[in-house]
């Protein structure tokens, strides 16, 4: 006779809309981009500044150097390393094209804003074009606003107004341009109407866009205790952004402890995962703690596992071929029988009579295989094993 206790089948979906996300961003202070030198003392010519997630900015221009820019926080996505630094990346004349490499695999709806100032003989007027290819460049379809004026949609040109502080804040949208979308060849460029004198500065620079994965979406979450072991399964789908998945257990509801981790697959369609564990000698309320790849998190729905209900329950024949009888305790008013897979799926599902004590089940067009036969009465559940 087998130990039998309570089994609790959780089904639940996580779904949330994707958030819009910070894909690269400089607000060039020397300590985020020491590559780029400061002040008319230290110039740079054509220099190339990068981040480590392969977005760089490359000016052909006479030189280029850092300058403070009286503290403007236009645009600014996270908070300054160190805000006394404020520092603005000067283009300096004669022009050359700004060109700023910035991948978007992996996002779409991609939104590029940046705080502008020149100096008054600097360049007033500014054409912005981008490639998808690496070869053509246009501005088809891209939605200009600079603070101070109305938005342009693909004439690609902006003025540049501010001579101090707080800059114009230039927004570059193309989420109406699929092309941009999850793009590494992705790349703006900037040109100038003047290579005369002055310059053009620039500050809190940023690309957004919003992921392309759907988010984790958890579809099952079950448990079950057979021969003193807790099984824990769970099955998920769209983890391409998913890290790990931590199980967690706790006699309170309140205070839970990690029981261990399991990675993430991250394969496209249905996954499926288990956990195993001793079982516990009280109520133990278990969760899944979920965390992304970004470092969100999220939680399951709770399955409570208890050997409080154990009772006898049998099935025969053991293994099946064709139908099972689940002899059980007296039924009450909509008790039920059910077959789950390993994964936690139900499979099979049979009404009982009120006041029976034996049900029968036909399995026929169960694949081979180990199941738990769940017997749910009068809101407690009894399981056993089942091998097809």
């Amino acid at each position: 006779m087998k130990k039998i206790s309570t089994l609790l089948f959780v089904v639940i979906s996580l779904g949330a809309s994707a958030q819009k996300t910070l894909v690269h961003y400089w607000n060039f202070n020397p300590v985020i981009t020491a590559t780029a030198p400061t002040g008319d003392t230290a110039l740079a010519k054509n220099p190339t500044i990068s981040l480590v997630n392969g977005a760089s900015l490359k000016y052909e221009g006479s030189y280029t150097d850092l300058v403070t820019d009286a503290g403007d926080t236009t645009n600014l996505r996270i908070a300054e390393t160190d805000p006394t630094l404020e520092m603005s990346f000067r283009c300096r004349s004669p022009y050359g094209p700004l060109t700023m490499n910035l991948p978007t695999t992996g996002y779409q709806n991609i939104v590029v804003k940046y705080g502008l100032f020149r100096s008054g003989s600097g360049s007033a007027f500014n054409t912005v074009t981008y490639t998808t290819d690496g070869l053509t460049w246009d501005s088809v379809g891209l939605k200009i606003t600079d603070g101070a004026i109305a938005t342009t949609t693909g004439l690609g040109s902006y003025s540049v107004n501010a001579l101090a502080s707080p800059l114009d804040l230039i927004t570059l949208d193309f989420t109406n341009i699929p092309a941009a979308n999850n793009n590494p060849n992705f790349k703006i460029r900037i040109t100038y109407n003047t290579a005369a004198a002055g310059n053009n500065r620039y500050d809190n620079l940023s690309l957004d866009g919003d992921p392309t994965t759907l988010p984790l979406s958890l579809q099952s979450f079950s448990g079950s205790i057979v021969n003193n072991q807790v099984s824990l399964n769970w099955n998920t789908l769209n983890e391409v952004n998913a890290k790990s998945f931590s199980i967690e257990s706790s006699t309170n509801k309140i205070s839970f402890t990690s029981l261990g981790v399991v990675s993430a697959k991250n394969i496209v369609g249905l996954n499926a995962y288990s956990f195993q564990t001793n079982a516990p000698s009280a109520t133990t309320y278990y969760r899944l703690k979920i965390t992304d790849k970004n470092g969100t998190v999220s939680y399951s729905s709770i399955v409570v596992l208890s050997t409080a209900y154990a009772k006898a329950i049998s099935v025969f024949p053991n293994p099946a071929v064709n139908s099972i009888t689940l002899s059980h305790g007296q039924a009450a008013i909509c008790a039920t029988v059910k077959v789950i897979n390993a994964i936690g799926q139900v499979v099979a599902t049979t009404s009982v009579l009120k006041g029976a004590t034996q049900t029968t089940l036909d399995v026929s067009r169960l694949a081979k295989g180990s199941y738990i036969v769940s017997f749910v009465n009068n809101g407690k559940t009894e399981t056993t094993q089942l091998v097809k």
